[in-house]
């Protein structure tokens, strides 16, 4: 079975995206042997795009994030592609309560999965897990989850509290 490996990609976000635009050639180079090396040993790596509130309020976020992911996956087959997952989370609101609107990440995600059809075929795009991972609480959780585009939910802070979690993961239920 596949196992994630979400751990290193949440850190570059929590640790501040920032960092990782200073030098984006050699991290994404690191990023895609990590992936590489990762599929070889029978995980699944979590490639985490998104964007800082000034990309977003500039409207580059879409090019921004499809940017973000055509870095991360080039020089992956169109196989190994589809043994990844994408997780979509804007960083802006991670860690602070705010969320993208459910259109907001279905926009997002819809965009992920346009460009891996552009490149991989659309067999590849609609095989592709593409989560999304940005303050997701019980509250919001129905209507993100309810997004065509928008497969899973990356849970950060909410999934330390049992009763939180439960709910979202239950989100169907209700």
């Amino acid at each position: 079975g596949h196992e994630f490996l979400p751990a290193r990609r949440r850190q570059e976000h929590e640790g501040g995206l920032r960092q990782r635009t200073a030098d984006l050639a050699r991290s994404l180079q690191v990023d895609l042997q990590q992936d590489v090396a990762a599929l070889r040993h029978g995980l699944t790596p979590v490639i985490c795009v998104g964007e800082g509130l000034e990309v977003r309020q500039a409207g580059r976020h879409v090019e921004h994030t499809l940017a973000q992911l055509e870095g991360s996956i080039a020089g992956l087959s169109a196989q190994d592609v589809a043994g990844v997952v994408v997780a979509y989370e804007p960083v802006w609101a991670i860690g602070t309560g705010e969320v993208a609107g459910p259109e907001d990440a279905q926009q997002m995600c819809a965009a992920l999965r346009a460009r891996v059809a552009a490149l991989h075929g659309d067999d590849v795009a609609a095989g592709l897990r593409i989560l999304y991972g940005g303050s997701v609480k019980s509250s919001s959780a129905p209507a993100l989850l309810a997004q065509p585009d928008v497969d899973g939910a990356l849970v950060g802070g909410a999934s330390l509290d049992a009763d939180e979690f439960a709910k979202i993961v239950r989100f169907d239920q209700a």
